[in-house]
């Protein structure tokens, strides 16, 4: 069991981007009627006018008692690194990003992607290109030859990459492609942490929040779909010397979203959230066995 502890973003860390900014208009000085949206490409945000009309600027309007103004999401440019995993940035055929942490990373993830493949490009700027790597989206969890002929294809829509070299001064560029619509729900790079190993008898499922109402007189179902979240409940075996350490790791994330990673093979196994418990009895002095359950973000 491992976890990628996020580098906080920085609209400063993007580099370039495909996408343009142009999901609206950007705001300038008047008066807008109710339901007006407009973007602040400081805020790299979307607006939207509540009141009847108003002449505020969007963040004078928020910041009344009475909001004028309220705020719908990022712009698509920005949505794959607004921390939803549901928000997803779009675009034609190909969302090509680069992006500079400007610190030490080793590891990235890509959660909610839509695509055929996903290619992830290091570049020093002294050594040049440090790391190459392009990864197919298309499943290969076809076992039968009718699947094989007749399903529908299956396509993965989240990915790690954990042995990253560690430059510290290095651009990553993160290419999706797509025969149709490329998209990105969330970008997350950072360092990568070691608790212990994954062990079998690890269950993951979701947590659905649609809504199923049955009428009470004829019987029929009415459904309001939803998100929906990751969960996982994990035994891991862990070296009994290093407890103290891993409490002292998992404490400092308590209430931040990080990428576990029980095992990268399977997608499933593969949460961006938080750990709602976390157990490590001192069972034997080598080795110890404990468990924590895991549940992600919308």
């Amino acid at each position: 069991m491992r976890f990628i502890r996020p580098t906080i973003f920085a609209p400063s860390m993007l580099i370039s981007s495909n996408v343009l900014e142009n999901d609206y208009a950007e705001w300038v000085a008047g008066t807008y009627p109710k339901g007006t949206r407009k973007i602040l490409a400081a805020t790299h945000m979307i607006y939207e006018v509540l009141a009847t009309t108003t002449a505020d600027s969007p963040l004078d309007g928020l910041a009344k008692a009475t909001p004028t103004w309220m705020v719908v999401s990022f712009t698509n440019k920005y949505k794959m690194f607004d921390d939803v995993i549901g928000t997803q940035t779009t675009n034609p055929l190909k969302v090509d990003v680069v992006m500079r942490p400007g610190t030490v990373v080793n590891s990235l993830a890509l959660f909610n992607l839509s695509g055929k493949s996903v290619t992830i490009t290091v570049t020093d700027p002294v050594e040049g290109v440090v790391f190459n790597r392009k990864i197919s989206l298309i499943s290969a969890g076809v076992d039968n030859w009718y699947d094989w002929f007749f399903e529908d294809i299956d396509y993965r829509t989240n990915v790690v990459v954990l042995d990253m070299p560690a430059y510290g001064t290095a651009d990553i560029r993160v290419v999706v492609e797509s025969t149709g619509t490329a998209a990105v729900g969330i970008l997350i790079n950072g360092k990568l942490q070691t608790i212990g190993t994954a062990l079998w008898d690890a269950s993951v499922g979701i947590d659905d929040y649609s809504r199923k109402v049955r009428d009470p007189t004829f019987g029929t179902m009415t459904v309001i779909q939803r998100s929906f979240s990751d969960v996982g409940d994990f035994p891991i075996q862990v070296e009994t010397i290093r407890i103290d350490k891993i409490k002292k790791l998992l404490t400092e994330i308590r209430a931040t979203p990080v990428v576990w990673v029980a095992e990268e093979k399977y997608e499933s196994t593969i949460i961006y959230g938080f750990y709602k418990t976390f157990r490590f009895p001192f069972s034997g002095p080598d080795f110890s066995q404990g468990t924590i359950s895991i549940e992600g973000v919308i």
